[in-house]
């Protein structure tokens, strides 16, 4: 019987603090149908809600003509890894308190719409290009 002998001075790896879940990514999809229907229930509520989704499906549109229009952007949101995302709910409840409810809910539209839908579309695309 042999025993594999460990080199003088290795030690056992610490133990984490504290351990961070992974978490899978929402797939396109999904996060259609989810935004899909955000848009359908809100439009069903009412007048000021409908503004607010409509605002924000406006302001998606274009965050989606620049990004597809420049390289440079494109490139950030294929790496963001999800710190875009951060970043765009964080310019939120900035404007929440700065600019009024309006703006915020058509740049919580937005950022649902950038969440669910166009970056995981963006990043599936460039996956099935490298393989």
């Amino acid at each position: 019987m042999q025993f594999k002998q460990k080199p003088w001075g290795d030690k056992p790896e610490p133990k984490p603090f504290f351990k961070i879940p992974s978490s899978k990514p929402l797939s396109f999809r999904t996060g259609a149908y989810m935004y899909g229907g955000i848009v359908i229930v809100g439009l069903g509520m009412g007048a000021a809600i409908g503004t607010y989704i409509f605002t924000g499906v406006i302001t998606l549109a274009g965050l989606i003509a620049i990004v597809e229009s420049n390289k440079f952007l494109k490139y950030i949101v294929l790496k963001g890894n999800k710190a875009l995302d951060i970043l765009i709910f964080s310019a939120t409840i900035i404007a929440t308190l700065s600019l009024g409810v309006t703006i915020a809910m058509s740049l919580t539209f937005a950022g649902l719409g950038y969440t669910l839908v166009y970056a995981p579309w963006i990043r599936q695309a460039a996956k099935n290009n490298n393989n």
